[in-house]
């Protein structure tokens, strides 16, 4: 085990002990941050948060702490809702994405809607044009004049399905 400075850390600053070598609060309330361990003695208090860091394994210790930190500093700021006021505020943006997602993609089909109608229309004064043409190929294909020259109703190339 590392050896570390004589200095307590925050939390047990906090507490009014001597920090020991073997304290695990003290990689995670450094003391140069007293505000952090205050935050989360404050909604977790002193016996949970120690109870937690002790109960998990060393390697995801941090990760716990920063978690707890996070939780602690928005429920300080949202004491009913906590963290919940943000899941639930990203949860309104996903459902405003997807329904402009489901618009956006019922546009695409009206237009692919519209492209195969306009092909086929196409397709019907000049039958040897093949299947996988684009309307560029079409249009360099076959002369404009005489695209303009079909009976073709152009209502009929905007209509929907």
């Amino acid at each position: 085990m590392e050896k570390r400075n004589r200095e307590s850390c925050a939390a047990c600053r906090w507490n009014r002990k001597k920090c020991s070598e073997e304290c695990v609060l003290a990689p995670h309330f450094p003391c140069a941050d007293p505000e952090k361990f205050a935050i989360v003695q404050k909604v977790f208090g002193t016996n949970y948060i120690l109870k937690l860091v002790q109960g998990i394994e060393s390697e995801v210790r941090a990760s716990a702490v920063k978690n707890m930190v996070y939780e602690a500093s928005v429920r300080v700021k949202d004491p009913i809702n906590g963290t919940a006021s943000i899941v639930h505020e990203l949860m309104e943006k996903i459902g405003k994405l997807e329904s402009q997602l489901a618009e956006k993609n019922e546009e695409l089909m009206n237009m692919r809607s519209q492209y195969d109608n306009l092909v086929s229309l196409l397709h019907i004064g000049s039958p040897h044009v093949e299947e996988d043409v684009y309307l560029t190929d079409i249009y360099t294909s076959q002369p404009i004049e005489d695209i303009m020259h079909d009976e073709v109703d152009p209502l009929l190339l905007w209509e929907l399905p």
